[in-house]
């Protein structure tokens, strides 16, 4: 492989990977959390969401998309984009 195109596959490779951590993922302090942690390693790791409602906690990372993490059972069930909402009626969307 030619050597010019290695910055060009780096550049693709880390847009994929971002992608891939914001489908579903949220990163906070260098952590990457996904479903299936509890409640309780959400909070250690990205602290109070900037909103409850419910079992829908709202998180606001400077510099990232909104993300709407979902509890259940003191687990997480699913993240999404909190820009991307399915119903004015459910201020943080049904999941995906």
């Amino acid at each position: 492989m030619n050597l010019k195109f290695y910055p060009v596959l780096s550049a693709i490779l880390l847009a994929a990977a971002t992608l891939a951590v914001q489908a579903g993922s949220l990163w906070c302090q260098g952590n990457i959390i996904s479903s299936g942690i509890t409640e309780e390693q959400l909070l250690q790791a990205c602290g109070e969401p900037a909103s409850r409602n419910g079992a829908n906690w709202l998180y606001k990372t400077p510099g990232s998309i909104p993300m709407v993490v979902n509890l259940g059972n003191g687990v997480v069930m699913f993240i999404r984009d909190a820009t991307e909402l399915d119903s004015p009626d459910l201020p943080f969307g049904d999941p995906p």
